[in-house]
């Protein structure tokens, strides 16, 4: 069984769009369908600071990562915030995500970024092993929103 990351296109708008729309089902999130086309409006834009990663085991799609570029001083330079990482049920614990993660890693490397910052629910006690074991350390702070 072959495992492929690769970056999206526009082509994988449906299935990009599928995938972002069970995971924010899965946590419970509201899964609105505008919602997350203007996200992948954005993310496809040309210039976007956004990655958009699509996985496929033979195939077919079974994670997504989407994460965005940004410039921080704390950091000294540019960094990646990794705002979505997906795996479908089926596919879990079998390497998807670590091969997501490592991808993104190599391309972080060679882009030269400074650091790699993303939040994980606790109680996703596999998600957060996952990023314990590639060296994320958690940071005491909480994250805050307003919508606009």
């Amino acid at each position: 069984m072959s495992l492929r990351v690769r970056s999206a296109e526009p082509a994988d708008r449906v299935i990009v769009h599928a995938l972002l729309t069970a995971q924010m089902i899965e946590h419970q999130l509201p899964a609105e369908p505008a919602r997350i086309d203007r996200g992948l409006d954005a993310a496809f834009r040309a210039g976007t600071p956004a990655w958009l990663l699509i996985a496929e085991r033979d195939g077919k799609p079974v994670g997504v990562l989407l994460a965005n570029q940004i410039v921080s001083v704390e950091k000294g330079g540019e960094t990646l915030w990794i705002e979505e990482l997906y795996v479908t049920p089926e596919a879990r614990r079998t390497g998807v995500a670590r091969a997501i993660l490592a991808r993104v890693l190599e391309e972080a490397r060679r882009r030269r970024l400074r650091a790699l910052d993303l939040e994980v629910v606790r109680t996703q006690t596999a998600a957060f092993a996952l990023y314990r074991a590639a060296g994320f350390s958690a940071v005491a702070r909480d994250r805050l929103t307003l919508d606009l």
